[in-house]
């Protein structure tokens, strides 16, 4: 069976991503810096109810500033979103060329992502706004198979006819439960790991990740 859509993560997958900008512009705004260290920080924050469309944008950066201890005001949204973007990183190069080859073979390239709206507007352009799927539209979570079926429905194929690319395993190991072919993302083989899934889709699906 051919391979008609290749799948990929955002964050550390299209692009590398970090959280200490968002990091530092808190522990400058805190009125209990010990607190937040103790915390561990807004790496440690439960971010699942915004990344789930549970909250809106205003909610949670109401819900990050009560939990350590920043005031807020009418400009605190703007700081936050401000710091969300500055730890997007450059496009992986590797990436690119992978996508433009997987175009180049008649497959769609896609996105899914456990993401932060406010960095909705991260995701490549040759990425079409169809093709763009997100847990906060689809109000699920990876590694929920669930999300994984609602985006098999959108794109009406069969599971083996998609590869999936994510820097987490767990994530990979569930879309490969449905029968999907997943990839571990690894910068350095991505596009040798695509050309073999393609060249082997008629046969059994076999997972690659990390140190196998």
């Amino acid at each position: 069976m051919n391979i008609k859509y290749c799948v990929w993560d955002v964050g550390q997958a299209i692009y590398p991503y970090t959280l200490n900008y968002l990091n530092q512009w808190a522990l400058s705004k805190t009125t209990d810096k010990a607190g937040f260290i103790d915390k561990g920080g807004v790496k440690k924050f439960n971010y699942n109810p915004y990344m789930s469309g549970q909250i809106n944008d205003e909610q949670f950066c109401q819900n990050l500033c009560q939990e350590y201890n920043i005031p807020f005001d009418n400009k605190t949204k703007i700081e936050i979103n401000k710091a969300l973007h500055q730890g997007v990183g450059k496009f992986f190069t590797e990436t690119m060329d992978t996508m433009e080859f997987l175009s180049k073979q008649g497959i769609e390239n896609c996105i899914l992502s456990n993401a932060l709206p406010m960095l909705q507007s991260t995701a490549p352009e040759q990425v079409k706004s169809q093709f763009r799927f997100a847990s906060y539209k689809l109000k699920l979570l990876k590694p929920n198979p669930k999300i994984y079926e609602a985006v098999r429905r959108q794109l009406g194929c069969d599971f083996k006819e998609m590869i999936f690319i994510d820097d987490k395993e767990k994530n990979v190991l569930s879309a490969q439960s449905l029968g999907i072919n997943g990839i571990v993302f690894n910068k350095n083989t991505i596009k040798k790991d695509c050309q073999n899934i393609i060249q082997n889709s008629n046969f059994p699906i076999s997972i690659h990740t990390k140190g196998r």
